[in-house]
């Protein structure tokens, strides 16, 4: 797994989108930094797999990917991802990657005229 940025693209400008791709160089989604926090040095994750490279281990990789981007090229002390309580596959993906969850909050998005709980999930980087 590979991930690139944009020319230009830095966390200073509060967030940063990286791309991935495969062994192959082809693209399978991103994944990327925002809500950075530079006082208190976190930043939130958000990911999009592509629909053909989904259940095939590439989110996974791609937030551990990051994960270590963020240890080695950062000085950021935690990050953290905001998921739908009933979005199975991207809980199953920050469970995998060690995050831990951290908090609830209850009916935060709306679906399908519904209302669903958001679980916090964070990494301490250090």
């Amino acid at each position: 797994m590979t991930l690139k940025a944009q020319q230009g693209d830095t966390l200073s400008s509060g967030k940063l989108t990286l791309y991935a791709f495969d062994d192959h160089d082809t693209p399978v989604g991103c994944v990327e930094l925002y809500n950075y926090d530079p006082i208190n040095r976190r930043a939130a994750v958000g990911i999009v797999v592509s629909n053909e490279y989904r259940h095939k281990g590439h989110g996974t990789a791609m937030v551990q990917t990051l994960t270590d981007f963020c240890r080695q090229n950062t000085s950021l002390h935690q990050i953290y991802a905001d998921i739908a309580a009933n979005n199975a596959p991207s809980l199953h993906i920050f469970q995998h990657a060690g995050y831990q969850h951290c908090a609830t909050l209850r009916d935060w998005v709306i679906r399908s005229d519904r209302y669903i709980d958001t679980l916090r999930y964070q990494l301490i980087l250090n």
